[in-house]
């Protein structure tokens, strides 16, 4: 009987073994017990959320395509099609709760509330779809595109024959793509309602909007060369978001431009302009974007810079979000400028050094972390559960150095360091590996690297002198 009991017990742990390869890389099935074990922290506690969780670009490829040879309108009016759309969205609703199970409960993309998909035709708004996300449970920011088609055709912009707008049209606005047209909105009270009506029926759920996306652009109904109209334009939406909602917060569409080199650029100075015209008053939170880390890796430096001149311009004391922000993945989950262990090690050191800068959330690739559809977990899955339980609710950060950041986490010194130890850290610490493996190590024997960071806990000394 006792040998039967171990022969059932046994052939239990293989199959759940099995099944853990199946859902878990490689590298994340190193991942240490505790954390995997580790339960998510809420959502407002939350640094972590993703891009391309679910929004309403996840309507399927039946859907999408649709639309684009027949017109939002015509897809609403088309029970089967919208039938189809839901059920995509459903499993991309399941992907998002395998993400939450990580912390990864904020969801933004540039299409979270695309004008014209949600009012299809002037004054027709189709709430169905996105009702059912906003529904779902994720924390969603309530992007908001100017743009609907019905709405530039009437204000008599011919067919786009510009070949960035033409690939956008392939894109995220994918429901433009019938009418063929991509310019700045001329009709500013068709656009307010909008947005009006989205501030009062979501208000209860969205707490973040987001207006426009990335506006320094010259081309496709950017404001590179009309600064004053992204003003007005936040001036407007903050007016009428808050009307709406009075604890909801204003964010601006992210900054993309490269502020370290914002003399030497086109549109590098659109932000100094922006706040010169006093447009930094119409900003809650700022957004910035980094997005070199998906090109070659980027530069902390360079990432320090953009959030750091983006502060100086909108405000010192106002959040920070990364509302664009990772390393290339594609939708399969493979790695492109750097391999999953290097990308998790990339996580922690730009979470750490944003962190350290002011930025409170950051925003990825959802595939960097799980794979869609098949679910598999990737090593920066962990990586986000480890800072959190790490390094969340820090009340102080510091850089001390390259490659050296000081947290004070719960009266003690945390730090996050690839780049050799400060000499303040002496004695026996506590070494946390990516992995989440720790180890009580003379300070001495400590080897932190770019592809080996490691998060020392100092022992405060009544807690040596117990030992």
């Amino acid at each position: 009987m006792e040998r039967a009991a171990r022969q059932v017990v046994a052939a239990l742990f293989l199959i759940a073994a099995a099944a853990r390869a199946q859902s878990e890389s490689a590298e994340a099935a190193k991942a240490a017990a505790w954390l995997r074990a580790l339960p998510a922290v809420s959502r407002d506690a939350a640094h972590f959320g993703v891009i391309g969780g679910v929004s309403m670009v996840h309507m399927g490829p039946q859907a999408t395509d649709f639309i684009r040879a027949s017109g939002p309108g015509a897809f609403y009016r088309n029970a089967a099609m919208v039938a189809l759309a839901r059920q995509e969205l459903d499993r991309r609703i399941t992907y998002a709760e395998k993400l939450a199970a990580g912390g990864l409960t904020w969801h933004r993309d540039v299409q979270n509330f695309p004008w014209g998909m949600i009012e299809s035709e002037p004054g027709t708004m189709s709430f169905t779809l996105i009702d059912h996300i906003v529904d779902s449970g994720a924390g969603y920011v309530g992007t908001v595109m100017p743009y609907a088609g019905w709405e530039l055709r009437a204000a008599g912009y011919p067919a786009t024959a510009d070949a960035m707008c033409t690939r956008l049209l392939t894109e995220d606005f994918f429901y433009l793509d019938f009418d063929h047209r991509m310019d700045r909105f001329k009709d500013a009270a068709a656009w307010q309602r909008y947005l009006r009506i989205l501030a009062e029926r979501y208000g209860d759920r969205v707490r973040y909007w987001q207006i426009h996306n990335e506006p320094e652009g010259d081309r496709c109904g950017l404001f590179r060369n009309d600064v004053a109209a992204f003003v007005t334009l936040m001036r407007d939406a903050y007016g009428i978001v808050h009307a709406a909602c009075p604890s909801c917060q204003v964010l601006q569409g992210g900054a993309g431009i490269p502020l370290w080199r914002e003399n030497e650029v086109g549109g590098g100075t659109f932000w100094r302009d922006f706040a010169a015209m006093g447009g930094a008053q119409y900003v809650d939170v700022i957004a910035v974007h980094y997005n070199d880390g998906k090109v070659d890796g980027g530069s902390i430096a360079n990432f320090e810079a953009q959030v750091a001149r983006l502060r100086e311009l909108l405000g010192r004391n106002k959040p920070v979000w990364a509302t664009e922000f990772g390393v290339m993945v594609d939708f399969g989950g493979q790695f492109h400028a750097l391999p999953e262990k290097d990308a998790a090690a990339w996580y922690v050191r730009f979470y750490t050094a944003g962190l350290a800068a002011g930025v409170s959330r950051f925003f990825s690739d959802a595939v960097s972390f799980v794979r869609f559809p098949d679910g598999t977990v990737l090593l920066p899955f962990y990586v986000n559960k480890l800072l959190e339980a790490k390094l969340g609710g820090f009340t102080a950060a510091a850089k001390v150095a390259d490659g050296q950041y000081r947290f004070r986490v719960g009266g003690s010194d945390r730090w996050v360091l690839w780049n050799g130890v400060p000499a303040a850290i002496t004695g026996t610490v506590i070494a946390t590996d990516m992995y989440g493996n720790e180890s009580a190590v003379n300070a001495a024997a400590l080897a932190p690297a770019e592809s080996n960071p490691l998060i020392v806990t100092v022992i405060p000394p009544r807690r040596r002198a117990a030992r």
